[in-house]
């Protein structure tokens, strides 16, 4: 259990939203940055768009981003309420590799 947010994903998030989000204290006295979700679901659409031109760089920048919100998307319970399996069917690319990220991430931590 970490104390405080990753300063990594609290500046892609304050970058991504455009303003500086709080941190929350979850039941477990760990503290998460807000506005997560948001700036993944913003990432994830990017990605789409770099992908569908085939911006590579792009892809890979982004993809960086999408990493460092799988952490915390795991300790609340994102993969629970929707499995990896779920992000990897069908075509949007983004949200297929963010599932491949946690799967990876699982396998890692096992």
């Amino acid at each position: 259990m970490t104390n405080s947010s990753n300063p990594d994903l609290v500046a892609l998030n304050s970058l991504t939203l455009g303003t500086n989000m709080p941190e929350v204290t979850l039941p477990d006295g760990s503290k998460v940055q807000t506005g997560t979700v948001g700036t993944l679901l913003i990432n994830i659409r990017a990605y789409n768009r770099a992908y569908a031109v085939g911006d590579h760089a792009q892809m890979e920048t982004l993809q960086a981003g999408l990493k460092a919100a799988v952490p915390l998307l795991q300790r609340v319970g994102m993969f629970d309420l929707f499995r990896p399996e779920e992000w990897i069917a069908g075509e949007n690319e983004g949200r297929r590799l963010v599932g491949r990220m946690y799967q990876e991430l699982v396998e890692y931590s096992a």
